[in-house]
């Protein structure tokens, strides 16, 4: 589950489009860029490993209690920075949908990004329980089809593959954005607290952050194996999946792949505020009081999706570049740095 839920959040958006593994993975080169995947995949399984541990450890199993017990009253300065990330990554959300709906089916941008959004609201009246059983589904669908897309295209383009892995690559810059990326991405782990209450020891807590870390990685690994072929043209497209897709010039494989992102992008919005609504309930409870009503719920998402509908306008390339990038040290300062030092010591005074 807690697999299923890291990956399918943080996958919808700029991830899924390939924006994301082009900017921080392939630009760095062929073999560059499967150092940035194994750089992912081991700082995504460490992050997650302490984080599912410590919450374990101390039967955390939501965000303000997660934050409290780690980084004591500097807890408010992460729920800042997650704001402003929450925003960001809305804005790319709703970015991301109005580029597939222009470019699939001929819609107004706009039109994309409120039809994606009144999804978003409309699962969120429903709650957790769906929320996390859509996004195990998904999650399968969307690596089943990145699966038949990499045997694809490897098989097409195998020359071209071979001829492009003599291609410069930049190893220094590919640690360094790998890392970057696993930053920002990672800082979502105490908003998705929630999913691992089915976790009873530490065995069990630290198996489960090394597989979600995996398979938080996978995706970009059969990415940019794709992009490979296409290198280095590639970098400068705005939804690089759908600039694959369309050489294959088959539109089966086209429509398979936007229905499954579209929902993918979904439920990364809903996921994220999902784990909103969770910190609120939260609150609430320690104040005696009754948990959000799935009114409650909806409204609070609709009013986040209205701020990040306006940043939504500068466009998915820019934000995955600038605003992510940006927040990315300033979560490895405030919460990454603070829970592989302070939080593996206590796990380690207190086993």
């Amino acid at each position: 589950m807690p697999a299923s839920v890291f990956q399918g959040v943080i996958v919808g958006g700029a991830y899924g489009t390939g924006r994301e593994v082009v900017e921080y993975v392939s630009r760095h080169g062929p073999l560059g860029g499967f150092l940035a995947c194994l750089v992912i995949a081991i700082s995504f399984s460490l992050i997650l490993a302490t984080g599912f541990a410590f919450a374990q450890r101390f039967e955390i199993r939501n965000y303000r209690h997660f934050l409290k017990a780690l980084l004591g009253p500097a807890w408010i300065v992460y729920e800042i920075l997650f704001i402003l990330l929450l925003i960001v990554v809305l804005a790319v959300v709703g970015s991301a949908a109005g580029e597939m709906f222009k470019e699939h089916l001929d819609f107004p941008y706009w039109a994309g990004v409120g039809s994606v959004f009144a999804i978003v609201v409309l699962l969120g009246f429903f709650g957790r329980d769906r929320v996390e059983q859509s996004l195990v589904i998904w999650t399968f669908a969307l690596m089943l089809c990145l699966l038949l897309l990499i045997v694809y295209v490897v098989s097409a383009e195998m020359p071209t593959i071979r001829h492009n892995f003599n291609a410069p690559s930049n190893f220094g810059e590919a640690v360094v954005h790998g890392f970057q990326f696993s930053l920002y991405n990672s800082a979502l782990v105490p908003v998705l607290i929630y999913c691992t209450g089915g976790i009873q020891t530490q065995r069990q807590a630290v198996a489960s952050g090394v597989i979600a870390g995996i398979f938080g990685a996978l995706p970009a690994l059969l990415l940019h194996v794709t992009f490979i072929a296409h290198y280095p043209l590639i970098v400068e497209q705005a939804l690089p999946v759908y600039a694959v897709l369309e050489t294959l010039e088959r539109q089966f494989p086209i429509n398979a792949y936007f229905i499954i992102l579209s929902g993918t992008i979904v439920l990364t919005a809903v996921g994220v505020l999902q784990g909103v609504n969770e910190r609120l309930d939260g609150l609430r409870q320690d104040g005696k009081r009754e948990p959000l009503s799935r009114v409650s719920r909806a409204i609070i998402a609709g009013g986040l999706l209205v701020i990040s509908v306006m940043l939504a306008k500068f466009g998915i390339v820019a934000l995955v570049a600038r605003g992510y990038g940006t927040l990315a040290w300033a979560f490895f300062v405030v919460f990454t740095l603070p829970l592989l030092t302070l939080g593996t010591r206590r796990l380690l005074r207190y086993p």
